[in-house]
């Protein structure tokens, strides 16, 4: 009974985060939508794409579920077939990962003031986005022919290789916006430093949020590799991409606080944090329609 466990629990508890991370992402939607009318035309296209695509993974992914829990209840046997939503849930997850990570990368440029060095690192990044995204696409085209549960391990390297890809985008986006804001608050006169607790903030909430993606991506490679014949990996599948959709979203609204703060800094402050208002408004010559 308790191997049972191991291949179903995993699937429940996936569907229900699931879902209680869908609702977070409404209400950051709804946010969005409240808080910034006359964002850029592309970012609202951005956050309009990935909400649905998000709507639609947990309607799959609970198909995945209600497959397992509902239909193959009393049936060991169905826990080895794979049912086609099994296949869809990460072509969602990979998808969402790297318009996530594609955003993160245009946000380094701006505030890196599109030097030659912005170009690499934004580049870089762009590419193991698109990397990822493209594996986990061959990844699930390998699935599709892995119609029993057994045949899916033969294919482990490539799940390997997407989860490691999006693990070191995530800790290349994070790091770089730390080196960026750690080199502006060493910039600043020793008074100024000590009392700019704006650039501190925005550190801790790189940091958060880029250890959030990357601490699940690491914990599904984990799960992956340590427990092969069993489901356990299956909760962070569920959850992975909302996420990502989450980590976009509250640095999208977490502007409303960014925007009121550089209103009222000192001007000896005001030179980065002007840089940062540039992201966060579409009043600035960097505005990109």
């Amino acid at each position: 009974m308790s191997d049972y466990l191991l291949y179903t629990a995993p699937i429940l508890a996936g569907t229900q985060a699931n879902w209680a991370l869908l609702a977070i992402l409404s209400v950051q939607v709804y946010i969005f939508y409240t808080r910034f009318p006359n964002e850029r035309r592309w970012i609202k296209m951005l956050v309009y794409t990935i909400f649905p695509l998000e709507l639609t993974q947990t309607a799959v992914s609970s198909h995945y579920a209600y497959w397992v829990l509902a239909l193959g209840w009393g049936n060991p046997a169905a826990l080895e077939i794979l049912p086609w939503s099994c296949l869809a849930t990460p072509v969602f997850t990979g998808t969402t990962a790297a318009l996530v990570q594609i955003f993160f990368a245009w946000r380094i440029y701006l505030l890196m003031r599109r030097t030659v060095g912005a170009c690499v690192v934004t580049g870089v990044i762009v590419l193991l986005a698109l990397t990822q995204a493209v594996t986990i696409f061959i990844v699930v085209a390998q699935f599709a022919h892995a119609t029993a549960f057994t045949n899916v391990m033969k294919i482990m390297v490539g799940v390997k290789a997407w989860l490691i890809v999006a693990a070191v985008c995530d800790v290349l986006i994070t790091t770089t916006l730390m080196i960026i804001f750690f080199q502006y608050r060493m910039q600043l006169p020793s008074e100024e430093r000590r009392a700019d607790t704006f650039v501190v903030k925005l550190m801790l909430n790189t940091v958060e949020t880029g250890a959030v993606t990357s601490v699940a991506a690491v914990t599904y490679l984990v799960l992956y590799v340590s427990y092969p014949q069993t489901n356990l990996e299956e909760m962070t599948t569920f959850i992975l991409g909302k996420l990502y959709a989450n980590v976009l979203l509250f640095t999208l609204n977490v502007r409303t606080f960014w925007t009121n703060h550089t209103t009222e800094t000192k001007d000896g402050v005001g030179s980065f944090t002007s840089v940062y208002a540039t992201y966060a408004t579409n009043t600035t010559s960097d505005c990109i329609d």
